[in-house]
């Protein structure tokens, strides 16, 4: 098992912070990696690799997802069976219709730990670290920021006429810089005590106009909030 892979309430905190800092993004010109929605908190890279991790009743949480290159539990001969002697409380339906399309290369679920099925000893990467590692580690998060989030707000057709404005090319800059001094960390830290609030996504106004309202409607979704429930 990974060692240092989060317990949920981590991993579910730092992936719904990064959904809520999306959706402060304009949307005209920027497609989100991370969701929130009924199922859970996914990030999706847009190439076919992603993860879901679902909270359930009792503390309970199952994470899932596939690499389409990296996994290699998917190619296995014979097939290997993800969901065996997984327990009963998993959402078997859905987790077996997606293993039946090839669409899992991993299913890890939580209870008091993390654990899985074990692997046959020629199975080195089930595509967990190259997907959910982003989110597991906060320098990655940071550098989604500011080489994803940040980069394709202004990309496309504007970046030459970006690039000749001094004054907003420094304001980005000034984005970036603190989200590495802190900013995006310090967040995550109010969604752990779901604390969110529009003070929170002040420091993403540097050079555009961050979306508040849609920033904190999906927070109080993902219960980080005040009074918000999961």
């Amino acid at each position: 098992m990974p060692e240092d892979l989060p317990a949920p309430a981590e991993l579910w905190a730092r992936g719904a912070t990064m959904a809520a800092v999306e959706a402060a993004m304009p949307s005209e010109v920027f497609s989100s990696f991370f969701s929130v929605h009924a199922n859970g908190v996914t990030h999706d890279d847009g190439s076919g690799n992603e993860w879901t991790l679902s909270l359930i009743e009792g503390g309970r949480a199952v994470l899932y997802g596939c690499d389409v290159e990296a996994s290699r539990t998917r190619i296995q001969e014979p097939g290997l069976d993800l969901l065996a002697d997984a327990p009963g409380w998993l959402p078997l339906e859905r987790l077996a219709s997606m293993q039946r399309g090839a669409e899992l290369g991993f299913v890890y679920w939580h209870d008091t730990g993390w654990h899985r099925i074990d692997y046959p000893a020629d199975v080195l990467d089930d595509g967990l670290a190259s997907t959910v590692g982003l989110t597991a580690d906060m320098k990655r998060l940071v550098l989604h920021i500011a080489h994803d989030a940040v980069a394709q707000r202004w990309g496309g057709e504007e970046v030459e006429e970006v690039e000749e404005d001094d004054e907003l090319m420094a304001a980005l800059d000034e984005t970036v810089r603190l989200a590495q001094d802190g900013a995006l960390e310090g967040m995550v830290s109010q969604a752990r005590e779901r604390a969110l609030s529009a003070q929170s996504f002040q420091w993403l106004g540097n050079g555009w106009e961050p979306d508040i309202t849609a920033a904190l409607e999906l927070a109080a979704r993902a219960g980080l909030v005040s009074g918000a429930r999961t």
